[in-house]
């Protein structure tokens, strides 16, 4: 027998026998569908107050699990009636008392079923706060559960979410190596911390708790990309309905500081190393210090992207690990003028009649070059008969945006060169003090005083024993 016809046979039979219809009993385990009148023996309602329903005797009862409890509308239609309850309040703590404030709320379990727990909250201080407030605090977090406003969490477990959910859908619409750092990082820092834990019981003290034990032991710039996918995979589930609000929006990060020194490349030092390099290995470090290109861009260059008679190198794709991939940002792709010796160099390896399509700096087989590969076993060891420290292809980015802000062009032709979104980022990152520049500062602002100093009889004596120790 269905909810709806219950209670409609419940309502006639009420009508028969001159007596009232009590309702239904919505504090009870199972919802309780009562017919009673007013004379006969009186039925004491479960969770009721005493004297409540002394008056009435029960005529017809009919129990019906809780999940099942229905309610028609004006349009005939059965709905889930939603629970109304107050809640318990209570203080929990000695020397810092607290108020707790404990309900019931449904949520939806890994297999689809709706099921119901009991969750606590904390709702301030007892010092802070009297009963009253505390009690309107607490009637505030259930207003949206009393008033069948509030959507059930689902409970899934962290690591479900991502394996399951998240890594299958999210991944391909990234590019291969942010979704290869996504899958190392959750691998290593938050599936062995948070993988057990549901979606809804992960709060902002729990990714605290996560960052503050990782920056004991990790570089802050790791802790910032382990914030940035935590929130990226918290913002996610929000989105698809699993959780109300992102627990990672809010943390507190360490200060952030360069652990690791970025090189930057002398002209001297350059010209000593290009020296030690063989060919193609030589032009490919030619061609990355005086364009820029970064890793990926500059072994899935095809020569079909170099134009001779403009001198430009257009970027329209990127290699990583074997496979090519759009540029990293819209402002990536771009066209990166070069100078008439970069030209030159790849000229002269340039193969007669080849393909347009094939790339630059190749393999026997026509494949790309492995960046780790030529990075370990050519450009470490010429390095070291360089008699330089060990320089990777990102410090050829590096020292070609420090030497480029050097010439004072406009800091727009640099950001454009090196294909940044924000000009920030080239100036603060990716362009570094040269000692040299330092020196010329230093001397420019001295003679801004020099000129001032009190003159006396052979001054310009005394003007020149000043400057001899600046310079």
């Amino acid at each position: 027998m269905s909810a709806l016809h219950t209670i409609q046979t419940a309502r006639a039979a009420g009508r028969r026998r001159g007596g009232v219809f009590a309702g239904w009993d919505l504090n009870a385990k199972d919802a309780q569908c009562i017919v009673a009148d007013a004379s006969g023996e009186s039925f004491p309602q479960k969770n009721s107050s005493p004297g409540r329903n002394r008056a009435l005797s029960i005529q017809t009862t009919v129990t019906i699990p809780g999940a099942e409890t229905r309610r028609a509308t004006e349009n005939g239609e059965s709905v889930a009636r939603p629970r109304w309850q107050g809640g318990w309040l209570f203080q929990r703590g000695k020397r810092n008392p607290v108020w707790i404030g404990r309900f019931r709320e449904d949520y939806i379990a890994g297999d689809g079923s709706r099921k119901r727990c009991e969750r606590s909250v904390v709702l301030g201080f007892v010092r802070d706060l009297g009963k009253r407030e505390a009690q309107r605090r607490l009637s505030e977090r259930l207003a949206e559960i009393n008033q069948g406003r509030h959507k059930p969490e689902t409970m899934l477990a962290f690591e479900r979410f991502v394996l399951e959910r998240f890594e299958p859908n999210i991944y391909p619409t990234q590019r291969l190596s942010t979704a290869n750092g996504y899958r190392w990082t959750i691998r290593r820092y938050l599936l062995p911390m948070l993988g057990k834990l549901a979606l809804p019981q992960i709060g902002t003290a729990d990714v605290q708790l996560l960052l503050s034990s990782l920056s004991k032991k990790i570089a802050p710039r790791t802790v910032l990309s382990v914030r940035n996918r935590l929130r990226k995979i918290f913002g996610v589930a929000k989105s698809w309905g699993y959780i109300a609000a992102n627990p990672a929006d809010e943390v507190q990060l360490p200060a952030l500081c360069d652990v690791r020194e970025k090189i930057v490349l002398t002209p001297e030092q350059m010209r000593g190393l290009l020296a030690e390099l063989p060919e193609p290995h030589r032009t490919m470090a030619l061609v990355a210090v005086l364009s820029g290109l970064r890793r990926g861009e500059l072994f899935g260059l095809r020569w079909k992207s170099v134009d001779f008679s403009e001198g430009s190198i257009l970027v329209c794709e990127s290699n990583y690990h074997g496979q090519q991939s759009q540029p990293k940002t819209r402002a990536s792709r771009r066209k990166v003028f070069v100078d008439s010796i970069v030209l030159e160099a790849l000229r002269k390896i340039q193969p007669k009649g080849c393909d347009p399509s094939g790339y630059v700096f190749s393999s026997g087989r026509g494949t790309a070059l492995n960046p780790e590969n030529v990075r370990s076993r050519v450009l470490y060891p010429a390095c070291e008969r360089a008699g330089i420290s060990r320089v990777g292809w990102h410090s050829f980015r590096y020292t070609y945006a420090t030497w480029g802000n050097a010439t004072g062009e406009n800091i727009k032709a640099l950001q454009n060169q090196l294909g940044h979104t924000d000009p920030k980022v080239t100036l603060s990152v990716y362009t570094q003090p040269q000692p040299e520049a330092q020196r010329r500062l230093a001397s420019k602002i001295a003679e801004v005083l020099l000129p001032v100093a009190p003159k006396s009889e052979g001054s310009e004596e005394i003007a020149v024993d000043e400057r001899l120790p600046i310079q």
